[in-house]
């Protein structure tokens, strides 16, 4: 069974959440991302850790958003008290009532439990909600509350933490600040920030100071988590209650993404890597199968992400280096995999041309890497890095080259 018809399959309840999140997103990335969270252990969905102002504030929407979460067939641990454990209790209680109201099943716990990994699975599995309380007795710190939650993460395989906040993403402190991460292709929108990949933008975040200091302060904690927790799939999320369902089923969320970071190695060659799953990721990306004359041209440079959910594969041509493939499985591009592979890229290659079909919707985005482009009647063709007197033998070479798909 496809996933799409998967989600048709589920109760009424469910169309009516996902014509909701339509409002705020395409619909087939509501159904994309709902088909792999189905898929997914039920204890591995998530893990949500609402500030108390968030509680006391905005219960109601948050609430509404677990009962929509509850009628898709998801449930998640609710973590209170990770950075004001003295208002946790009172936050519980305003909480329960609202789940009580909501007619959401839910159990409640505290951090003496030896490991409460085992009987939070059997609940999420039944469709429980589990309130975990952390407290000051028995995590006194930020730190061992860190560890804690990191340690849980770990043992249910968390695919995603959510931070809920009211201010919600990251935010830049200046002008200059954006000026800056925009200039080193920080992922920005306004001046909040939408993914940091620790590998790549740490030393600038932390260096030029470009985060405001209550932000600062808490993307340090979820570095020091992330580096803690032995899992490197896991990925956290900062965003606000009000954004929650566009930050879990559409591709752009609406938060702060962090993560690790990904692995990408390039190659100058095809038989260096695994061609099948090349071909396999390129298809997954553009929905085509390839023509087999696309690998017989020798690569300039691929680059491919180590799971191969994500390559860009150049190619030499007489009037500049072609980007001839940018793929991401449609998964990995929630995961910020396609800023990761145009920055090892472009690193390489800061003068290059490249086109995508006028009815692609990456063209927007190439929109914001690229000097310029000319819209032809079927294609876009985008350079950057190349003198004005060289595109017009640009844009007819790309013009001139074949389909490589089969459609």
């Amino acid at each position: 069974m496809s996933e799409t018809s998967a989600v048709t399959a589920l109760p009424r309840a469910t169309e009516a959440v996902l014509r909701f999140i339509e409002s705020v997103g395409r619909r087939s990335e509501a159904e994309l991302y709902l088909g792999l969270f189905q898929r997914l252990p039920k204890e591995s969905f998530a893990i949500i850790a609402p500030g108390a102002p968030v509680i006391r504030q905005g219960q109601g929407s948050f609430t509404e958003q677990l009962r929509f979460l509850s009628d898709l067939g998801l449930a998640a641990p609710i973590v209170l008290g990770l950075f004001d454990p003295a208002q946790a209790e009172a936050a519980r209680d305003r909480l329960l009532k609202r789940l009580e109201t909501a007619q959401l099943d839910f159990a409640v716990h505290v951090p003496g439990e030896a490991d409460p990994s085992d009987t939070l699975r059997a609940e999420l599995r039944a469709g429980r909600w589990p309130i975990v309380q952390l407290t000051e007795a028995a995590t006194p710190t930020v730190e061992s509350r860190l560890e804690w939650l990191g340690q849980l993460a770990e043992r249910l395989d968390t695919r995603k933490l959510v931070l809920l906040r009211r201010r919600g993403p990251l935010k830049l402190t200046s002008e200059r600040s954006l000026t800056i991460a925009e200039r080193n292709l920080l992922s920005v929108d306004a001046s909040e920030l939408s993914l940091i990949n620790l590998r790549t933008d740490t030393p600038l975040l932390v260096g030029q100071k470009l985060l405001r200091k209550e932000d600062a302060t808490l993307f340090e904690s979820v570095k020091q988590l992330l580096e803690a927790c032995a899992d490197e799939k896991l990925l956290v999320s900062i965003t606000s209650p009000l954004d929650l369902l566009r930050e879990l089923f559409t591709t752009k969320g609406a938060g702060t993404l962090v993560k690790r970071g990904t692995a990408i190695s390039r190659f100058e060659a095809y038989a260096q890597l695994d061609v099948a799953r090349l071909q396999g990721c390129i298809e997954a990306s553009f929905g085509h199968p390839l023509r087999d004359a696309f690998f017989q041209v020798s690569p300039a440079a691929v680059y491919v992400e180590e799971g191969y959910r994500g390559a860009a594969i150049v190619h030499d041509t007489p009037v500049g280096p072609y980007l001839a493939k940018f793929a991401v499985d449609p998964v990995a591009q929630g995961e910020g995999m396609g800023r990761d592979l145009w920055q090892a890229m472009s690193r390489d290659f800061p003068a290059l041309f490249w086109r995508t079909r006028a009815e692609n919707s990456i063209s927007s985005w190439y929109a914001t890497v690229c000097d310029g482009l000319v819209r032809l009647p079927g294609w876009h063709v985008f350079w950057r890095g190349l003198s004005p007197e060289r595109v017009p033998q640009l844009v007819e070479h790309a013009a001139g080259l074949g389909d490589d798909f089969e459609r």
